[in-house]
């Protein structure tokens, strides 16, 4: 199913620990468990004050190039805590999209969504095809994501993923060994 939901746009050069989140505040909690409520409450208000209680489940992040640079997983973790289904942006580096997926957050690469998206409109972002439709039902695409990614972000990110092959092959393999 496709994530379609009420865009936020954001512009460029948006700073990911110092805009999306403020590291500073949790900085000594690096590294340990993520307090995704209090991620979910500082995701974005530098930005946008109006954004944690605003944010609803499965709108959608549109950002411009170089989108959540200097980023620490904890942006993905708060950006994926407030709701947002998909995150679509003009350009990133690949460490966001690494650690965006691994927490079951997709981030799409689409060249001239920041153009054609206003704030409010409702769009659809599609990882697994790339297409992205916009409110007046023009398509943008992007590369669609890779089989394994699709698998990582439908699991809800690696851990999920990971914990589930793992118990299907235990349970495979006590089929085999139960098996005369």
């Amino acid at each position: 199913m496709s994530p379609r939901g009420r865009a936020w746009v954001f512009g460029d050069d948006v700073s990911g620990d110092d805009g999306i989140i403020e590291f500073a505040i949790i900085r000594d909690s690096f590294g340990k468990e993520h307090d995704e409520a209090a991620l979910r409450a500082m995701c974005f208000r530098r930005l946008r004050p109006e954004f944690p209680a605003e944010v609803r489940p499965g709108d959608i992040v549109v950002g411009g190039r170089n989108f959540a640079h200097h980023n620490h997983v904890e942006v993905s973790v708060a950006i994926r805590a407030s709701g947002i289904a998909v995150v679509v942006v003009e350009s990133c580096d690949a460490g966001l999209l690494r650690r965006a997926l691994n927490a079951g957050l997709p981030v799409m690469i689409c060249p001239g969504i920041q153009g054609a998206v206003r704030d409010g409109d409702v769009i659809g972002a599609d990882p697994e095809t790339g297409v992205v439709t916009l409110a007046d039902g023009r398509i943008l695409q992007s590369k669609p994501f890779s089989p394994r990614m699709v698998q990582i972000w439908r699991a809800g990110g690696i851990i999920p993923l990971l914990e589930r092959e793992f118990a299907e092959r235990r349970a495979q393999q006590a089929r085999e060994e139960a098996t005369p």
